[in-house]
């Protein structure tokens, strides 16, 4: 089967499981009747649903991941059913403008996709899901496969993990489609050059184009989008060349805010750190923090996205085209509730990180835009993965000074309900 009509077909998989919730416990106790006449029939032996999910980011990299694993799982093992889900509301698909893009190219339309709100409240308990790009999950209780490449968190959530779950988490990896890839070409089939051109894609853009600067790639990445190339018919004479063209490309769509509000840009990419008493919104933009500020209405924009948070942290990241994946960061802390102090805690926290010292430096232009604090980030291979952990822990420390009853902090990586401008 074809990559694409796997895609269309994968709603209508979808709907035989899970269009209605009747028909679910109608299932699951004709099961169980079977089970109790001692059929003989193990839950291994059925035909069962999986959903490959990616992180709630839905990055190219976590969207593709998902689509093509479904893919090649699908194809080769045909005794069960899988289904990608990219993890946002389908409302928020438009602020994705990278994937949109390369799923464009690829002539994948939105409405082949299934998204977030398209799942049931409560997953059924024979449903089993496949995670991708992220290893901390509510639906942890059915996850049989984990495939990522971030470094393992310390987080409650993997204590529900089933025990015959099976992990692949490689942190050294610069791309979770590096992980899908080796998969996909260990095995002769399947074959798709759309599965292709999207793992090759995303691989470049994962890994700043194998910026040696940036250093987010390992040889594993590179032999990877080497053997796709060769599968691409690349010659040996074009593929630099075609590889820089292809990074500018989707950088350029990534930064692409032409279509969307000011608002819409903060919650573009963004992670959101929460305690008792305290939320704090983390947003990455595809532009430096400064030059957000500089645009008409920004102020407007931040306190609609934050209008119920504590205090806001904004990383921005600028890659100039042709610049060979020269890659410019910057660092933002505005309270929303005049906290100073809480403020000040995260500032110093994160310009006396050692694991890694970001390098923290002030603007060359100072700036008082809401009373907040804006420093260049000269360290430009720390990433937001390093920064959270930091920010998090200040929230801990905080709340314990505030004499507060919580003793945990709760880190969810989801959008919070904010109207949009």
């Amino acid at each position: 089967m074809c990559f694409l009509r796997f895609l269309q077909q994968a709603r209508s998989t979808f709907g035989r499981y899970l269009s209605e919730k009747a028909a679910i416990s109608s299932a699951i106790g004709c099961t169980e009747q079977n089970q109790s006449k001692g059929e003989g029939k193990g839950m291994h032996e059925e035909r069962k649903l999986h959903i490959v999910i990616g992180n709630e980011s839905c990055d190219l990299d976590s969207a593709v991941s998902a689509l093509t694993l479904a893919f090649i799982y699908a194809q080769r093992q045909q005794e069960h059913d899988y289904v990608p889900v990219l993890n946002i509301p389908r409302i928020d698909y438009p602020l994705k403008t990278e994937v949109g893009h390369m799923f464009n190219k690829c002539e994948i339309d939105a409405e082949m996709l299934l998204f977030r709100d398209d799942l049931p409240q409560h997953l059924p308990s024979d449903v089993n899901v496949i995670l991708v790009d992220h290893h901390v999950s509510n639906l942890a209780a059915n996850v049989i496969e984990i495939l990522d490449h971030r470094p393992l968190e310390n987080n409650p959530a993997m204590q529900l993990l089933p025990s015959h779950c099976v992990r692949h988490i490689e942190p050294e990896l610069g791309s979770c489609a590096t992980l899908i890839t080796e998969l996909y070409l260990a095995k002769e089939q399947p074959r798709s050059c759309r599965v292709e051109q999207l793992l090759n894609a995303t691989i470049v853009l994962d890994t700043i184009n194998f910026s040696t600067a940036a250093k987010r790639f390992c040889v594993r990445d590179l032999t990877m989008v080497q053997q796709l190339e060769q599968l691409q018919q690349v010659s040996v004479d074009e593929h630099l060349t075609r590889r820089r063209m292809l990074f500018d490309e989707l950088v350029a769509a990534r930064a692409d805010i032409s279509r969307l509000t000011l608002t819409e840009v903060l919650r573009k990419d963004m992670k959101l750190l929460q305690t008792e008493h305290l939320k704090v919104p983390m947003a990455g933009l595809p532009m430096l923090v400064r030059d957000y500020i500089e645009q008409t209405d920004a102020e407007h924009a931040i306190r609609q996205f934050a209008c119920d948070s504590s205090l806001l942290v904004i990383l921005g990241m600028f890659v100039p085209p042709q610049s060979s994946g020269q890659v410019q960061r910057d660092v933002a802390i505005i309270s929303l509730t005049g906290q100073s102090q809480l403020l000040e805690r995260v500032r110093r926290a994160l310009m006396d990180c050692q694991t890694p010292q970001l390098d923290l430096k002030s603007h060359e232009v100072d700036t008082n835009f809401m009373g907040g604090c804006f420093l260049r980030q000269h360290n430009v291979q720390a990433t937001r993965k390093h920064i959270l952990p930091v920010v998090k822990r200040v929230l801990l420390d905080w709340e314990a000074t505030q004499h507060c009853d919580c003793d945990d902090v709760y880190f969810f990586k989801e959008k919070p309900k904010l109207g949009l401008s």
